[in-house]
């Protein structure tokens, strides 16, 4: 398994040629070039993971490199390699925004030098990931009604909306809460002729029994105590555009009887009046209940039922379309963005793991206060596993990721220092001033890896 794309820079070409050997025995793909100047070409034409690039180089090192790369890069991770007294130079890359830094001579039996190159790897596909799923936003056609999918059902059901729209037939909307229902609502109203009209939407639920009557036709002064004025009710109000009434099933049973004769003449009487009012309107109503089981119960009237479902959408729930949780995720991190004047450029591996795996009982709406909050409590330009709501990342199975070392790697890596160590001194005739000089390291701590690794520099010098 292809573990990322790395492109190797440095101009000791013996080095580069045994770290791409190491490399790719990890399942790596590498690439060498020994200039940065091959380098930026090749960066311009291939898409790669990862650069490790040598500090020290003539012509161009790996700060103005670096620099050169960010002018059309922003992806791809840079790591530099550095030796020993120029850790500041290293610092200074990290601060232009590459990833980290290692030190010459690498030692390969340390886990963080894997977990370096691990997470730089992962960090540039995240943000390639998250600069696709934008580009992928901005093809979206429903857009425009915050409607943010690709999941196969979506689609279809956003075709459904694309024919109904223009006619004037009524339409029910059934879903769990927070899937998305008045935003369907919305792309039906703004698809129709009644687009340039009012969109009325009202949550029955939250308007109380004794009022609902009132609310919904209106009335006339001195109808009923408090009455101090003339007031037109919803439907009224509604008048050439198009009332959503949503949680439909929390209509009592009378004003049901009276909203039911609305829909068969599309007249009102005002509480108080004898007048009758004509009203054009469309109406699309939503529930989250079962309104089949109502009416088995007496809670709903079945000829209302008929009356209020022309034509039926049913919209999944987020868990049955978990698709699209990397699109919406990302989706919301723009917003927030925008809100609150934050750059975060995305959601780490971890982390979308764990939004993938939970259930999301309170579907769409949930998820977007998740990457709310998460926006909110994010130290860096990523949003970490530490930045959820402690509920998902305990629902999530834990999964343990131990950085494992094979003995395979063991003798890789013995293999490439002992390549390496043999080339320098080979260069040197055995010298080991000018060894160092070249691996770029104090002359004691060469003589302790010669002493590691078992090699003679006497063997070099005859």
């Amino acid at each position: 398994m292809d573990k990322g794309k790395i492109l190797l820079v440095d101009d000791n070409l013996d080095f580069i040629e045994s770290f791409k050997e190491i490399l790719e025995e990890e399942n790596y793909s590498v690439s060498i070039t020994e200039t940065p100047f091959r380098a930026l070409e090749l960066l311009k034409n291939e898409d790669f993971d990862l650069v490790i690039s040598d500090m020290k180089m003539p012509k161009m090192d790996g700060y103005q490199f670096l620099k050169e790369l960010r002018k059309f890069n922003k992806t791809t991770s840079f790591i530099v390699l550095t030796g020993y007294g120029t850790i500041e130079n290293a610092v200074r890359c990290m601060k232009e925004g590459a990833f980290h830094y290692l030190e010459k001579p690498i030692d390969f039996y340390n886990p963080s030098v894997w977990k370096i190159i691990d997470e730089a790897i992962q960090k540039s596909k995240l943000l390639k990931e998250n600069l696709k799923l934008k580009e992928e936003i901005k093809k979206l056609t429903f857009k425009d009604f915050k409607i943010i999918t690709n999941n196969d059902e979506i689609l279809s059901l956003l075709e459904q909306v694309k024919k109904i729209a223009p006619l004037d037939i009524t339409v029910l909307i059934q879903g769990e809460s927070g899937v998305g229902k008045e935003l369907f609502a919305k792309a039906i109203h703004r698809l129709s002729p009644r687009k340039d009209k009012p969109f009325i939407p009202i949550n029955c639920a939250n308007i109380s029994k004794d009022i609902m009557e009132a609310e919904f036709f209106g009335y006339k002064k001195g109808a009923f105590t408090g009455a101090k004025e003339d007031r037109k009710g919803i439907i009224e109000m509604a008048d050439g555009g198009t009332l959503f009434l949503d949680e439909i099933g929390e209509m009592p049973l009378d004003i049901q009887g009276k909203f039911l004769r609305f829909l068969q003449s599309k007249e009102i009487r005002r509480i108080g009046s004898n007048k009758v009012i004509y009203v054009d309107v469309r109406i699309i109503t939503a529930t989250n209940k079962d309104l089949k089981q109502l009416i088995s119960e007496g809670k709903f009237r079945e000829d209302l039922y008929y009356r209020i479902a022309n034509f039926v959408i049913k919209i999944p729930p987020l868990r049955e379309r978990k698709d699209d949780i990397p699109l919406l995720a990302n989706y919301f991190v723009e917003k927030f963005n925008k809100l609150y004047g934050t750059d975060i450029k995305g959601i780490s591996i971890d982390t979308m793991k764990l939004l993938l795996n939970y259930n999301w009982e309170g579907n769409v709406r949930q998820l977007e206060n998740v990457i709310q909050r998460a926006c909110i409590l994010a130290d860096g330009d990523i949003i970490e596993p530490s930045h959820l709501d402690m509920e998902i990342v305990l629902s999530s199975k834990k999964e343990d990721f131990p950085l494992v070392y094979s003995e395979a790697k063991k003798i890789y890596t013995e293999k490439f220092m002992r390549k390496y160590l043999k080339t320098i001194l080979s260069i040197t005739k055995g010298n080991i001033t000018q060894a160092s000089k070249l691996a770029g390291i104090e002359r004691q701590s060469l003589q302790k890896l010669l002493k590691k690794y078992g090699i003679d520099a006497e063997e070099f010098r005859k």
